[in-house]
């Protein structure tokens, strides 16, 4: 897995590139970048993924929570290209559209071909643009190629969109979106207990802060934790059953106690089934948890 910054990355060889965010690696991303890794094969050439590492707007005050864990970003695209940078937006949010081309693409990167979405944007004040790029490829010897956006129902996929569905809960069209199941990954921590004291014991997921928290809720999930997959169902809530409990991702795994402190867990979210609610009594609440299971249950069969 090549992954660099920028000021450690020094080519020898040219480059087919493209450039973005990433967020999320949904399959609009994945038609650049597979593009882009084609051409190079094509043409012998180095395929490069010029990636920022958290989108622009998160440095300009903005702040938009990420759809996977930056370094699972990373991972996801370098399966795909055969190099990636790792790039802080401060890095290169001075420069002009110019300046970047010249001084990073040209100059340091040696690219002979680049690969973009129709509304890409680059450069200080988003000032750069596929009209720009084709200017300066005429200048500098290389060449522009615009992938198409890809489509949904007519909808072109977007990190937004997809952001959108999660908070609202809607897998199925965030799945279709990303081209993957949504998942989390989470260590697990000490919680208060409260699962085992039901008769189910939950493990309790510290995520990422800046990462995206599906819609409050019981799902359907696969769980993978160090080399072996388990069945189970996560909630995702306020816990407002219990007086005092503050919000919680933890998640129910069948058929197994065995201990999970300090692991992390893939959790990989199927279907939701509910939505959180409140209980009058720990009865009704267990009753309920028995219903969520069997309900997982034969969705994962």
């Amino acid at each position: 897995m090549a992954i660099s910054t920028l000021k450690d990355f020094h080519p020898t060889q040219r480059t087919a590139l493209t450039l973005g965010t990433f967020d999320g690696v949904h399959r609009g991303h994945q038609a650049l970048l597979e593009r882009t890794a084609a051409w190079a094969r094509a043409h012998s050439v180095l395929s490069v993924a010029f990636v920022f590492t958290q989108p622009p707007a998160n440095s300009l005050g903005l702040p938009k929570p990420l759809l996977l864990p930056i370094r699972k970003k990373l991972e996801k695209i370098s399966q795909i290209v055969e190099h990636v940078l790792a790039v802080e937006f401060s890095e290169v949010g001075e420069m002009t559209a110019e300046e970047f081309v010249e001084k990073i693409l040209v100059e340091q990167l040696h690219v002979v071909h680049i690969v973009i979405g129709p509304d890409a944007r680059f450069g200080k004040g988003r000032r750069g643009d596929r009209a720009l790029l084709e200017r300066l490829g005429a200048r500098f010897e290389f060449s522009v190629e615009v992938v198409p956006p890809v489509t949904v129902k007519q909808n072109i996929i977007s990190s937004t969109a997809i952001r959108e569905s999660l908070r609202a809960g809607r897998l199925e069209e965030a799945r279709e979106m990303l081209g993957y199941t949504p998942t989390l990954w989470g260590i697990v921590v000490h919680g208060d207990g409260r699962g085992k004291q039901l008769g189910y014991p939950t493990a309790n997921l510290a995520l990422e802060q800046n990462v995206l928290v599906p819609a409050a809720g019981v799902y359907a999930v696969r769980v993978r934790v160090a080399d072996s997959q388990r069945d189970g169902v996560l909630y995702i809530g306020s816990r407002a059953t219990f007086a005092g409990a503050s919000s919680s991702v933890e998640v129910h795994l069948f058929d197994t106690d065995e201990e999970l402190y300090g692991l992390e867990l893939e959790v990989q979210l199927l279907r939701r089934l509910r939505d959180d609610q409140r209980f009058d009594s720990l009865d009704a609440l267990r009753a309920q948890i028995e219903r969520d299971i069997d309900a997982a249950r034969a969705v994962l069969q």
